[in-house]
């Protein structure tokens, strides 16, 4: 066998084997780097603004540094004004609904069982009593465990969240992170690569490629999206007249980032709120509900997530499941986007198998030996 092949082989397995390597670190310091990690990825979803309004400016080609500094001065800027209006409007009474909503969370699902009830009750001539029994309890079951995962879970993520003054620590020099990973993005990538050997770092860049467009771009769509249903879902609440708008919005945005079942989840939360304060209103919350999932799913999602994921629904509800099992959280956001990662990269793999390196990939790899890499260029 050609020995360059043998060697192109290697070094291909090699690059799938160390980003294996960051991942598991990842996820053992993830408690150390959750800053430097929510930094980083907020700096990603702020890379193509900056890459737009660099582009736009007369003299970006003759002073880079200067064009991208005042791109991210600027993004600064618009992201301060936003969160000091959050900070009026938006974040204290979203605060104050969301303590009155943990709080009042079990009556919640009470007040909504004795409302379905008293409905199925005013109609039992239309429902079969074994009918009407399976539903009573079926209601009970889910609402026994609905009620005890959401005091366990909640209690204990506020307290992670109050209690740690680490974490606070560390969440107070996030836009000093995310500055410097904006504005300095390639001399980052250029970084990172510089501990491997110069024969690996083309095959690393190509990787990361593929991690760009099946997990980043994945999670950039998922924010956006979420901002998108939270904002309208909360807007369309509040125009209803529906307690705890604002927490609700957040809620629906937040599942947003689980995909399949997200949606079910925060529309679940919507309609058992006003099941439990304004059962009249529950029809016009679930066409709500319906009607941002579908304009979501026709206009936005074929633009926003361009089909970054391409799994089939069972397979997202499969890795969903064994991920939340042993990973929670994470193992439900990132799962999805990770196996599609692992995916692509075995696709890359096979393709260039049996592919000899030519001339031009060697002068490429000899390219890398300096300069600037930004994998999320072409975001």
């Amino acid at each position: 066998m050609n020995q360059e092949l043998k060697r192109k082989r290697f070094l291909m397995l090699s690059a799938a084997a160390v980003f294996v390597a960051l991942l598991v670190l990842f996820y053992v310091l993830g408690s150390v780097l959750i800053t430097v990690m929510f930094s980083a990825l907020i700096a990603y979803v702020l890379l193509p603004l900056a890459n737009v309004i660099v582009r736009v400016m007369p003299w970006s080609d003759r002073r880079p540094g200067l064009s991208r500094g005042i791109a991210v001065g600027l993004i600064f800027l618009l992201a301060i004004g936003i969160f000091a209006g959050s900070m009026v409007l938006v974040i204290p009474p979203t605060i104050e609904q969301g303590k009155d909503f943990i709080d009042n969370f079990p009556t919640f699902f009470n007040s909504s069982r004795m409302t379905i009830e008293r409905w199925v009750g005013e109609n039992a001539e239309l429902v079969p009593d074994e009918v009407r029994v399976q539903i009573e309890e079926n209601i009970a079951g889910a609402g026994a465990i609905l009620v005890d995962a959401a005091w366990e879970v909640l209690p204990n993520t506020v307290g992670l969240v109050s209690e740690t003054f680490a974490l606070i620590i560390g969440f107070a020099t996030m836009p000093v992170l995310i500055f410097y990973f904006v504005k300095d993005s390639k001399q980052v990538g250029s970084s990172l690569l510089a501990p491997f050997p110069k024969a690996l770092r083309p095959y690393l860049v190509d990787v990361a490629k593929i991690g760009d467009k099946a997990v980043g771009g994945y999670l950039r769509g998922q924010l956006i999206l979420g901002a998108i249903v939270g904002i309208a879902v909360t807007i369309g609440l509040m125009a209803m007249g529906v307690p705890f708008a604002a927490v609700l919005g957040v809620i629906a945005g937040l599942s947003e980032m689980i995909p399949i079942v997200g949606p079910l989840i925060g529309g679940a939360a919507g309609i058992l709120v006003t099941l439990a304060t304004a059962p009249e209103k529950v029809i016009w919350v679930a066409v709500l509900y319906l009607g941002v999932q579908l304009v979501e799913n026709t206009l936005l999602v074929p633009r926003v997530q361009a089909g970054t994921l391409n799994l089939h629904p069972v397979a997202v509800i499969f890795v969903i499941i064994v991920g939340g099992h042993f990973f929670g959280i994470w193992g439900i956001i990132f799962g999805p986007p990770l196996v599609s990662m692992g995916r692509d990269v075995i696709r890359y793999i096979a393709r260039e198998w049996d592919e000899v390196p030519s001339a031009a990939s060697e002068s490429e790899n000899e390219g890398l030996e300096a300069g600037e890499i930004d994998v999320s260029e072409s975001s």
